[in-house]
Formats: C-alpha cells, structure tokens, sequence
C-alpha cells in the first residue's frame, strides 16, 4: 500500500512539474457532503484552464487521483468569470474494503477571478466502474480556491 502510495504522489508531481505553465493553477478542492457522495474529502488540485485537472484527494478511509480533460465553454484564461464541463477518470483505494476502486467522472464548473486567485465551484458526478460495494454512483460538488501561475490566452 506504502508503494503504491508513493507511486501516485510521484506520478502527481511529474504533473505538476510538466504542467506549471501558461495559467496553470494550484489549489485545494473540498467536497461538501451531499447525499450518495462515495468519497468525500479534500483535494490536492492542478487545473489548466480549457484544458485538463489533475487531483489527489483523501478522506479518513480512502485516497483518490483523478484526471479530467477540460472544455471552456464561456470565459477566457485571461481572467474574470468562466464556464467549463470536462470528463475523465479516476483510481482510488478504500481502507474499509480493503480494495482499488476505479470511476468514471464528468464535471461541470464554474470560476471567477480575484486577482491570481481563482475561485470554483464544481458539480462531478462519478461513476465506479469497479470495486468500492453499494457505492455505484457519487455526486460530489466542491469548492476550490488555486492560486494562477502563467499568462492567459
């Protein structure tokens, strides 16, 4: 568990280390707890506006990375507010169950600009595809705050 562990945290900064360019932002995601939610718990989060979101998260029984491919549908990476939807996929282990778990994501989000503070709101509704028992579909809605490196455009 200890390797595979380390093997995600160092797949995760060769991300962040390739990525962290042209209004790329780091951040937290949290989740709020709503009804149906898998997995709840805070996130480590890499966004590039339009582009892709790579997240690491954890709760009291379980871990979770994510990647998604973003799509800007109002907004611009220059600033002031945005629109986006995105899909992609996640892989996770639950302490409880003792076993991987893997998911299937779609995100719908929005986002506004506070000098190179990005503020977000995002619904994620998750699909397990394997493992992880009784819990087939999640509905996560999170709110996030990353700090903007890079120029927009």
């Amino acid at each position: 568990m200890k390797k595979l562990r380390l093997i995600v945290a160092a797949l995760l900064a060769t991300i962040f280390i390739t990525t962290a360019s042209a209004q790329t932002g780091i951040g937290v995601r949290g989740l709020f707890g709503i009804e149906g939610n898998a997995y709840g718990g805070a996130e480590i989060s890499l966004q590039k506006i339009g582009r892709h979101e790579w997240d690491l998260g954890w709760s009291n029984d379980s871990w979770k990375f994510t990647g998604l491919k973003l799509f800007n549908f109002l907004g611009s990476n220059t600033g002031g507010f945005g629109l986006y939807g995105g899909l992609g996929a996640g892989i996770g282990y639950s302490n409880t169950y003792d076993q991987m778990f893997g998911s299937f994501a779609l995100d719908l989000g929005t986002y506004i600009w506070a000098g190179p503070i990005q503020v977000g709101l995002d619904w994620r509704p998750e699909w397990n595809v394997f493992n992880y028992p009784g819990k087939d579909v999640s509905f996560n809605l999170a709110l996030s705050a990353r700090l903007m490196f890079g120029k927009g455009g």
